[in-house]
């Protein structure tokens, strides 16, 4: 596994990009793969979530969200939910989810913003640097 991780840091260090394509040749090519058991359930997983992440009120907020209980991880119906701590796990577990795509949302703002200045200069000086 850690020479495929190489292998595809090595083609974005490269590119700058990489395709979904590109990594599955990748980690075809080392072989990682999982039993088709556990591929079967992964997959019955994500249709489940996918199928709970659907689940919104008339405001766009779902209304059913996972959380990791001592029943190991379930889905949660929010407006019946009367477990304080759960409430405030799964809260806790938005915001920070919210803060990191924030701080993603910065770095692409970043990025525009100095994209935009040197199209600015660019166009000033008629493209002569």
């Amino acid at each position: 596994m850690e020479r495929a991780r190489y292998e595809i840091f090595s083609v974005l260090a490269e590119d700058l990009r990489i395709s979904t394509d590109e990594i599955d040749r990748i980690l075809s090519k080392y072989g990682v793969k999982r039993a088709t058991k556990e591929l079967q359930r992964a997959y019955r997983l994500s249709v489940g979530q996918k199928i709970m992440a659907e689940v919104r009120d008339n405001d766009g907020r779902r209304e059913i969200l996972a959380a990791r209980t001592e029943k190991g991880m379930e889905y949660i119906v929010i407006d019946a939910c009367h477990d304080q701590v759960l409430l405030a796990r799964l809260q806790h577990r938005l915001r920070e989810f919210i803060a990191g795509l924030e701080r993603s949302s910065g770095k692409v703002r970043d990025r525009q913003s100095v994209l935009g200045g040197f199209c600015r200069r660019m166009f000033r000086t008629g493209g002569e640097g």
